[in-house]
């Protein structure tokens, strides 16, 4: 049996086939690279972003932290005169009000004219429950004829507190000091200390007597505190430490 011919447009079938077979090959495995290509550029954008985004972070906080270091406002305000004053950072991290300086000791102030360290005027004395943001310490000379003002000193919130809360704990009366039987020339004293504290309601005052032979403690007007060397040695400091004292002379520790 004769096998059959093939013309020539039967042998072009099968390579025109295979040609179109591999161009479509070559077209998926192009478009295949592109895409990837796109991805991979899409990657790269976005760590770009991302690493961009990165150092702006660092940039604003590096920023902010130089800024917190030299421009921000000091969280502490404070004024004092001696050594007691360093506690007022403590303070404020403790939640106490910032220590304020009161004004300043007056030349001319109502004990020098009251005649006695007990007669704290109506509206002046502290009421000691209060709290106190500050203290101005004054110490006057009482002599008629001779009045001054001899010391001031300025303590932060820290240690007012701590004036008062020792004051506040004290008994009527020192009955170790002595009672004195005196005339009304030796009863007055020569001088005397006012503690002028800063509160919400303005300046409120204990007046305290160490001098003369008629009494001795702390006054606030309403109450009257014993003589007693604890709270003095918080605030008897500088200008403020008497030399002498007819009370002082027989209290120990001050």
């Amino acid at each position: 049996m004769p096998e059959p011919e093939y013309g020539p447009e039967q042998e072009l079938g099968p390579k025109i086939a295979d040609a179109l077979q591999t161009k479509a090959h070559t077209a998926r495995g192009l478009q295949a690279r592109g895409l990837a290509q796109v991805a991979r550029k899409r990657v790269r954008r976005r760590r770009q972003t991302l690493i961009a985004g990165s150092a702006a972070v660092v940039v604003a906080l590096s920023i902010g932290g130089v800024w917190g270091a030299i421009g921000g406002p000091s969280p502490v305000s404070t004024s004092a005169s001696d050594s007691s004053a360093a506690g007022s950072g403590e303070a404020d991290a403790k939640g106490a009000a910032p220590s304020v300086a009161g004004p300043a000791c007056p030349d001319q102030h109502p004990i020098l004219t009251a005649g006695s360290h007990e007669a704290v005027p109506p509206g002046v004395g502290l009421d000691v429950e209060l709290p106190v943001y500050g203290l101005q310490a004054c110490r006057y000379r009482l002599l008629a004829g001779d009045t001054m003002l001899l010391g001031a000193a300025t303590f932060n919130a820290t240690t007012a507190q701590q004036v008062v809360d020792a004051i506040k704990v004290l008994p009527e009366r020192n009955p170790t000091l002595p009672v004195f039987k005196c005339t009304p020339d030796t009863a007055r004293p020569s001088e005397a200390i006012v503690l002028r504290f800063d509160t919400r309601l303005g300046i409120r005052e204990i007046w305290v007597g160490y001098d003369g032979c008629s009494s001795a403690g702390f006054f606030t007007g309403s109450r009257t505190f014993g003589l007693y060397a604890a709270p003095l040695k918080l605030f008897m400091k500088g200008t403020i430490r008497p030399t002498e004292g007819t009370y002082l002379d027989h209290l120990k520790g001050w």
